[in-house]
């Protein structure tokens, strides 16, 4: 009889935990230490160059804690990824709100989904200096894009990128408007999601949010 309610207690626990990830998580840093990594973050390099310096900083009021890709680096071919931990999930929506802090070469800001490793996933970014959104796979290191929008990204203003990824189709909005409207079969399987930059880009991010679909 123990071992029933054990059992029907970790049922529900477990379902209570499904409700909750479906109806959608949000990440906003506001419990995280200012000056370290968040928690349930683990950070990766695609590329070459110096691996990603990911911490908490304080924004202004509207956004307070934010998580910021610090190191300036100008390696070209250089794309520091922060890997959220506690999920794996194949079909998807994820928001982040990010802000293009500096940068001299690159001022990209992405969203990433079907993690497997730091070489192989796909991203969607915008980038302040280009004024575009793409959307690329990146197999076996190679990062190839595959539908590419002209939009004014502009520097040091808070913007929304979101992507709706179901099966082999993925819809981009950025600031509300659908920028991305895309086919890929790389990846089919599921995987982590994250946040991406490139080579000496600055980038606040704030308000992740994660919904499987």
């Amino acid at each position: 009889m123990r071992s029933l309610r054990k059992g029907v207690t970790l049922w529900m626990l477990l379902t209570m935990v499904t409700v909750i990830f479906a109806q959608g998580l949000t990440l906003d840093f506001e419990k995280d230490e200012v000056g370290k990594a968040p928690k349930g973050f683990s950070f990766a390099l695609t590329g070459n160059g110096k691996p990603g310096v990911w911490v908490v900083r304080k924004d202004d009021q509207a956004h307070g804690n934010v998580l910021a890709q610090t190191d300036a680096d100008p390696t070209d071919y250089r794309f520091p990824v922060a890997v959220y931990n506690d999920v794996t999930v194949k079909d998807v929506d994820l928001t982040v709100q990010f802000k293009p802090v500096s940068g001299r070469g690159d001022q990209g800001a992405g969203l990433v989904w079907r993690y497997r490793d730091q070489n192989n996933y796909y991203i969607t970014r915008c980038n302040a200096l280009e004024n575009n959104c793409t959307i690329y796979h990146v197999i076996n290191g190679r990062r190839q894009a595959f539908k590419n929008q002209n939009v004014k990204v502009a520097s040091n203003v808070w913007h929304t990128l979101h992507v709706d990824a179901h099966g082999d189709h993925f819809m981009v909005t950025y600031d509300g408007n659908k920028v991305l409207d895309a086919t890929d079969g790389s990846f089919k399987d599921e995987g982590k999601v994250g946040l991406w930059t490139k080579a000496d880009s600055v980038i606040y991010f704030d308000d992740f949010s994660i919904s499987a679909k």
